[in-house]
């Protein structure tokens, strides 16, 4: 039923929707030069499994499934009219399933259209902030699907049996049509008035695409395609002796690079990282999705006078800082950089980097960072730990233990070189946890040593809140060392550490085998060599650290070691793995004091309870710290235990003194 002229609109829809896709990129172009094409099967393998298998979207079931019905009913009818219009006739055999299929998928999709709006419009979640460009999409594909059934049930109704069409919906309406009696010629004419209204939605809605909601149809696909293909705990380096950067961080939009700038587009306001920030859901003023669109919409502001500014070989006029003016200070800092936002987000916008590049910028540009965060760049500055205390005290914990240090064995080959870390090196509570490791490396007769008080902070605590230049500095210090002694094996207990040395040290030039002691205790029970005999008749629950799970997917070793404990009780918590709560001690916030709405630790230590343990077992110190401090708030230490995994599979593995 197209005719000749209809080519034109078209080709005029097509130009629409290509200058409006110009316009959209043409944004992201102001951005910094970022090279995303590299592994291009693998990216496009990617695509396919999140993007058309919609993985990640059916994270979220509900809405996830709702989504699929919809997508579906766009793809597969698009498809098939593209082969059989301008391709070929389908055999008859094949013509029927196809037929049959796009029945059940119209449908399908109408299903999902209605259970989207009955979301979106009744039950309304929180997360959901309905605009009126929402709703335009909605009844724009309710249209295009409704006219598409309608048109294909008059097709029916006119013609009578169709040998290649096995269409059980568009017989019934075309059942439905006939009961009322209208000749032919009528029904030919209502099929005509269908088909233009579905021609014209169809190509209204081609063209306003980039204008709307719907552009994430054309977003989302690119940002999974470009998506950072680096270890998910790696952030972007700063080159600190650039001669040429003016500035280091961000703090103008188009500082960022073009993919980031393209995140923002590709942003479908669904909220899953809204629901699994802790910061929001501890009622602070942080939403990782307000954070995105305030940002997104500063971009559609800010670009065109870049633009235009540009072209006259002029500079855009000056504006304020992001920070301040498009982003307040309390929600760049209430960030913990837990990793959940980007965990959960189904298109894979990266929300992290664009914190912490923010947060470069305020603290190596304008020194304004919370008044807390003083004393632990003093402290890392002067004796590199967080808390200032005496380089020449962090191997006192060795005392009465066969630990020997990398200067008493030059020339000796080791296993291991066992990095303490901060934390573990002077807290008193997680000094306990390296004793363990100690007396397993010892039992196990592993040929392992320490850097004692050569060893200095990983720069963890500094890089997640924007120190740049203190984290290269002490990681630089770290190398040195590291190639000095010619370290090709580490092992740590601190998850921290762990992702630092083995995921951002590598941008620095120095790479190693890096290994968490879960890793290590699951290797060894499950070779032979740990026999956990000794019974821990517990209930327990364990916590997954942020910088273990979601940064580097080490999941089940841990649960694994815990497994080997003969007589324990292990209980899941409702948010476990990825959906593990964060205990609210990463970026920056072990050095930090939570003034606005509840603490991330009470909140965690309530998700545990929940579950009704005896003990809770983590295997990183920040975490066992988190929860130590929670339980006393509550006055609870006498009913509920915290330990480290390496703690428990010491209990285990020796008998306990009487």
């Amino acid at each position: 039923m197209i005719k000749a002229f209809d080519i034109f609109f078209i080709l005029l829809a097509l130009v629409i929707f290509s200058w409006g896709f110009y316009k959209r990129t043409r944004n992201w172009r102001i951005g910094v030069s970022d090279n995303r094409s590299d592994k291009i099967w693998f990216r496009i393998k990617s695509f396919l499994v999140d993007g058309i298998i919609h993985r990640r979207i059916l994270q979220d079931l509900y809405p996830g499934s709702i989504h699929l019905l919809l997508f579906l009913g766009f793809l597969v009818p698009f498809s098939v009219i593209v082969v059989t219009q301008f391709m070929f006739t389908l055999p008859t055999l094949l013509a029927r399933i196809l037929s049959l299929s796009l029945d059940i998928i119209a449908l399908a999709a109408v299903a999902g259209l209605i259970l989207a709006m009955y979301r979106r419009y009744v039950t309304r979640p929180s997360r959901l902030d309905n605009q009126p460009d929402d709703l335009a999409a909605l009844i724009l594909i309710l249209i295009i699907l409704l006219s598409g059934i309608i048109l294909e049930s008059l097709r029916l109704s006119v013609i009578g049996k169709d040998a290649q069409a096995w269409a059980p919906v568009g017989r019934i309406i075309a059942s439905l049509i006939n009961i009322t009696g209208l000749s032919s010629q009528a029904k030919g004419f209502l099929a005509t008035v269908f088909f233009r209204i579905h021609f014209f939605v169809v190509l209204g809605t081609i063209a306003y695409i980039p204008f709307s909601t719907l552009f994430h149809i054309v977003s989302s696909p690119l940002n999974m395609i470009y998506r950072s293909l680096e270890p998910k705990g790696t952030l972007s380096h700063l080159d600190r002796e650039d001669e040429e950067a003016e500035t280091f961080g961000i703090s103008k939009i188009e500082e960022f690079t073009w993919k980031q700038l393209m995140d923002l587009d590709a942003c479908m306001r669904c909220g899953r990282c809204q629901d699994h920030c802790p910061a929001y859901l501890t009622e602070k003023s942080l939403s990782p999705k307000k954070i995105i669109n305030d940002l997104k919409t500063h971009l559609h502001i800010r670009a065109p006078h870049i633009i235009k500014a540009k072209i006259k070989g002029a500079e855009a006029e000056e504006v304020p800082a992001l920070v301040g003016s498009v982003i307040e200070q309390d929600v760049l800092w209430a960030c913990t950089t837990c990793r959940s936002c980007m965990e959960h987000c189904p298109v894979f916008v990266e929300h992290i980097d664009k914190i912490v590049d923010m947060r470069r910028y305020q603290v190596l540009m304008e020194s304004q960072f919370p008044e807390e965060l003083k004393t632990a760049f003093k402290g890392l500055e002067t004796n590199s730990n967080p808390w200032g205390m005496g380089r020449a005290d962090r191997a006192d914990w060795v005392e009465g233990l066969d630990v020997p240090t990398m200067s008493e064995l030059t020339g000796k080959e080791i296993d291991y070189l066992f990095f303490v870390g901060c934390i573990r090196s002077y807290e008193d509570r997680n000094k306990k946890a390296t004793e363990s490791m100690v007396r397993i490396l010892n039992n196990l007769g592993v040929k392992f040593a320490i850097l004692g008080i050569e060893e200095g902070c990983c720069g963890d605590p500094a890089r997640r809140v924007g120190n740049e230049y203190l984290y290269q500095m002490l990681a630089q210090t770290n190398i040195e060392t590291f190639n000095r002694y010619n370290i090709k094996k580490i092992l740590t207990t601190c998850p921290h550490c762990y992702n630092t040395l083995k995921n951002e040290y590598p941008q620095l030039g120095f790479k190693c085998e890096v290994i968490h002691h879960a890793e290590f205790l699951h290797e060894n029970i499950r070779n032979g060599r740990l026999k956990l005999e000794q019974p821990l008749a517990k209930k327990l629950t364990y916590h997954d650290p942020c910088y273990l799970g979601r940064y580097n997917g080490l999941y089940e070793p841990p649960r694994e070691v815990l497994k080997a404990i003969p007589s324990l009780n292990i209980r899941e918590m409702k948010r476990s793995r990825a959906d593990s709560l964060c205990c609210g001690a990463g970026g920056g916030w072990m050095w930090m004091d939570e003034k606005i709405g509840k603490r991330m630790n009470i909140q965690r230590l309530e998700d545990a309870l929940a579950v009704e343990p005896e003990w809770i077992a983590t295997a990183c110190p920040f975490c066992v710290t988190m929860f130590t401090d929670a339980i006393k708030d509550k006055n609870m230490e006498e009913d509920v235990k915290v330990w480290d995994i390496v703690e428990l599979v010491t209990q285990a593995l020796i008998e306990k003194k009487k």
